[in-house]
């Protein structure tokens, strides 16, 4: 089985039993290593954007229409907008580009096409699939929402990074086996080997008795008279531990190439807390936001025209949600932004995470005097 051909499989599945039990029975641990790493930092990248909220505006005023409910809620009868956006990143992200299709007012994910590229006239699509069923219409640029990630890094990994460790890993294991082995050798005396049946015995000994005696916990080894078995492998503990770490510092090296490929800090995908505001941070700007305006920019081009755009009329992914905060924490900074008028009460609440109060007086905007005209000779008055 091809490596590409089994990952796009991972990503037509629901469960993940399904990439254990494969990488078990048809890859080698190199392989399940480098997929493990690469599937970690997709995975994360996905289940960020799925968790923002698409917003949409009319005159410059964000409103609730179908688009709203068919992007945050239920995209199609079979997906809600999680395990929607979830797929579609994930697509995104490994194929490099991703289709969807809307067919009877569904967003349906195309897990296969053929695309017909033109200069000049439109793009189109044919042999559109999904699951067992190709739609027979060719479809236009125009009549698609189609996404396309260009990331030489990422596509190195993916195609270039298995070949890149698979001899690492192989070293690593090798010497893992040997260090935690058991040798050792058998003294046999000439009075030994002159019984009449040692050949018998000595092939049942080799054979089935080492054999027991060295995969049992506690075992006991029977060897007759002129026969000295001495052990040869006494530091075998002092190896395994540093074969361990041999592992485990390739496993980090995987899961850091992942991340850099994809512009996310290492430090998140493998756990570590120390500078973890910091890394959240870069995550947004590099790999998050640039996400975000690209499937803002497409959703907005195909649903409305040049005209309704300039009036007013898009689509934008809102980023904000991602990061967790703590109310207390920015109650100072809070009461500033309500205070210089720059958020209404209401919108302050949204940005914290709390549900809108619906009350007018918390849709206005307000200004205390300090912040009045210097004319006014209020400037540093309190309101």
């Amino acid at each position: 089985m091809k490596i590409i051909d089994w990952f796009g499989r991972i990503f037509t599945k629901s469960q993940k039993t399904v990439i254990l039990s494969e990488y078990r029975n048809d890859l080698q641990n190199s392989i399940a290593l480098e997929s493990f790493a690469l599937f970690t930092t997709i995975e994360m990248i996905a289940s960020l954007i799925a968790k923002c909220e698409f917003k949409t505006y009319k005159s410059n005023k964000e409103f609730k229409g179908y688009e709203w409910y068919s992007l945050n809620v239920k995209p199609n009868k079979n997906q809600n907008s999680t395990a929607f956006w979830q797929e579609t990143i994930s697509k995104l992200l490994f194929y490099g580009e991703v289709l969807i299709v809307n067919v009877s007012n569904q967003l349906i994910i195309a897990d296969d096409f053929q695309k017909d590229e033109f200069a000049v006239k439109e793009n189109e699509f044919t042999q559109v699939s999904r699951g067992d069923m190709t739609f027979s219409r060719k479809f236009k640029m125009s009549d698609v929402l189609y996404l396309r990630y260009s990331n030489n890094d990422a596509m190195s990994i993916i195609n270039n990074i298995f070949c890149m460790y698979e001899k690492l890993i192989e070293s690593a294991s090798d010497k893992y086996i040997k260090a935690g082995g058991q040798k050792g050798i058998l003294e046999i005396s000439a009075l030994a080997q002159g019984d009449k049946d040692f050949e018998k015995r000595y092939t049942k000994l080799t054979n089935e008795q080492f054999k027991s005696y060295f995969k049992e916990k506690n075992a006991v080894l029977p060897l007759w008279e002129g026969m000295k078995f001495v052990p040869t492998t006494s530091d075998s503990a002092k190896k395994t531990t540093n074969e361990i770490t041999d592992i485990s510092k390739l496993v980090d090296d995987a899961m850091s190439r992942a991340a850099q490929a994809f512009k996310v800090p290492p430090a998140l995908v493998r756990g570590d807390v120390a500078g973890i505001k910091d890394a959240v941070d870069m995550l947004l700007t590099v790999c998050i936001d640039p996400l975000a305006d690209m499937i803002g920019e497409e959703l907005t081009g195909k649903k409305f025209s040049p005209d309704e755009v300039i009036n007013g009329q898009y689509i934008g992914v809102d980023t904000t949600c991602i990061k967790h905060i703590d109310i207390f924490d920015i109650a100072a900074d809070v009461d500033k932004l309500i205070s210089s008028s720059l958020l209404s009460p209401d919108e302050a609440r949204v940005k914290a995470g709390l549900n809108l109060t619906g009350e007018e007086w918390a849709q206005k905007h307000y200004m205390t005097k300090n912040y009045s005209n210097s004319e006014s000779g209020d400037l540093n008055e309190n309101e």
